[in-house]
């Protein structure tokens, strides 16, 4: 296991790297991703639907959900629109993210200290801030998540790699005691 755990992590830092040179290409990537399982999603509801013969709504939205899948995935005009929109959906939510943070830190104000309140005061806002730049510049958005997404899979790898190399030692302290 711990072999298996430090090759993974090292597989998963290269790919984070290779992620941070293409950050554009990651982001569109992820959102491919993202539609494939749209259309795996739907055939695991057809199957369940017909294995437990359950011909309702969960059969008619697994069709639906497969061919919505299907077009994404083999017509590259739509998918692209669709990623655009998954972008500003994506902005729209951190906007909306922002002002429940800071609804949610007025709430607790009398319950938290405060620096705990002005810091969630300003990530909230920071959080806005954010969303609203990324509506007006997509591009600029769909790069930094590029980063984020490999600075995630150099961290997790990084952790793969260090739990792989002190499980062994972990493993034999448990069983001598």
């Amino acid at each position: 296991m711990s072999v298996f755990l430090i090759i993974m992590g090292i597989l998963m830092v290269i790919a984070g790297i290779t992620c941070l040179v293409t950050p554009i290409a990651t982001t569109f990537g992820v959102m491919y991703f993202f539609m494939i399982l749209l259309f795996v999603s739907g055939l695991m509801l057809i199957i369940r639907s017909i294995a437990y013969r359950r011909f309702g709504i969960g059969l008619v939205f697994g069709i639906l959900t497969v061919l919505l899948g299907g077009f994404l995935v083999f017509s590259p005009s739509l998918a692209i629109d669709v990623e655009v929109i998954i972008l500003y959906i994506m902005a729209g939510w951190l906007v909306v993210r922002g002002i429940i943070g800071i609804v949610d830190a007025f709430r607790a104000r009398r319950f938290i200290g405060g620096g705990t309140f002005a810091l969630a005061l300003i990530v909230s806002i920071l959080v806005i801030i954010t969303g609203v730049y990324s509506l007006f510049n997509p591009v600029v958005f769909a790069f930094s998540l590029g980063i984020l997404a490999s600075c995630y899979f150099i961290v997790e790898g990084v952790d793969m790699v260090i739990l792989g190399c002190i499980g062994k030692n972990v493993e034999d302290a448990v069983t001598r005691a």
